[in-house]
């Protein structure tokens, strides 16, 4: 049997570091995940994912190792693979953690931002395969995105392009980290819904929530208010609608600047997107142009958790093959 060539795509979170073997065709041919540990340093956690990957390539025959590509998530410097400030990892600020792994495993690799190579994995395994251009909005803990224009990963000067949480939705809105105010985070993020809930019931409204989370308002997730809806609860009803409605004015935004052929939604709350998709293309179809409003579908992923990891796989071989 013919050697089959194979890349290694990783996907590293704050909580745990998934790794996987992927065929040119996108085919995950084996994969595992090992916790991050974070608290042990980037170069502890490089060796331990080496060896991780080093186990899974040799249970697999006939396969070639050629390549790696990593998303993480965070701002990383796309060129020189240096990672700064991570908010999930602080302590491995300023560290090169692609290019640490390159070095244990003997093999070239590139890195990005998780969300833009989750817009890359729908591009050109999920469901933008075809298209020339789209648009990926990953709304998690945080809301994120990538850019991928006339069949390119958009990176922007310094690869920060695709900071989609950082749009501003409501000038009146609260203080976002960034130094902004009224960003899409603060308003549509999983993180925003459990705040604004929060808040909502320390001012006295009650609701289902309460009981859900036994009296302990920062217990509060978006997966909570998903679950209280579900019961009819008119404040979580509420604070999901909300969201929805800036989602819709943040891709009402995007279409108008980029003029893409797709926007895919993604990301961890996307696992609940039945309940306010509808809403959310409904304020998008309200806030578009006349001529957005019958053009670029807005769509749910296909690939979901392995829109980053395929996106990874993705990166390395466009980089491999050119």
């Amino acid at each position: 049997m013919p050697t089959q060539r194979i890349v290694f795509a990783i996907d590293i979170g704050g909580t745990k570091m998934r790794g996987a073997v992927v065929s040119k065709s996108g085919d995950i041919l084996a994969r595992d995940d090992i916790p991050t540990q974070a608290a042990m340093g980037e170069a502890a956690g490089m060796k331990r994912l080496a060896a991780l990957l080093r186990k899974m390539s040799a249970d697999l025959p006939d396969t070639e190792p050629v390549g790696i590509g990593m998303a993480i998530a965070g701002t990383v410097d796309t060129e020189s693979g240096l990672f700064s400030s991570p908010p999930n990892l602080p302590s491995w600020h300023e560290t090169a953690p692609s290019l640490d792994i390159g070095e244990h495993l003997g093999l070239p690799s590139w890195v990005h931002n998780d969300a833009s190579l989750a817009a890359l994995g729908e591009y050109v395994f999920g469901i933008g395969a075809g298209t020339k251009s789209l648009v990926m909005v990953t709304l998690g803990t945080g809301v994120g995105g990538g850019l991928v224009l006339d069949g390119h990963l958009y990176g922007g000067y310094r690869g920060y392009a695709g900071e989609i949480g950082h749009l501003v939705v409501d000038r009146s809105g609260p203080q976002c980290a960034c130094g902004g105010r009224g960003c899409l985070e603060m308003m549509a993020s999983g993180t925003a819904m459990a705040r604004i809930a929060r808040e909502r019931l320390t001012a006295g409204e009650t609701s289902l929530v309460t009981e859900l989370v036994r009296g302990d308002v920062d217990k509060i997730r978006a997966e909570t208010l998903v679950k209280a809806e579900g019961e009819a609860d008119p404040l979580a009803g509420d604070v999901l609608r909300g969201a929805a409605d800036y989602m819709g004015v943040g891709v009402a935004t995007l279409r108008s600047l980029l003029d893409p052929e797709l926007i895919v939604i993604g990301g961890g709350v996307s696992r609940n997107l039945h309940i306010f998709f509808p809403r959310l293309v409904a304020s998008a179809k309200a806030h578009a142009t006349n001529v957005d409003k019958a053009l670029c579908p807005v769509v749910p992923t296909v690939l979901g958790d392995d829109a980053g990891l395929l996106g990874a796989a993705a990166l390395a071989w466009e980089k491999l093959e050119g």
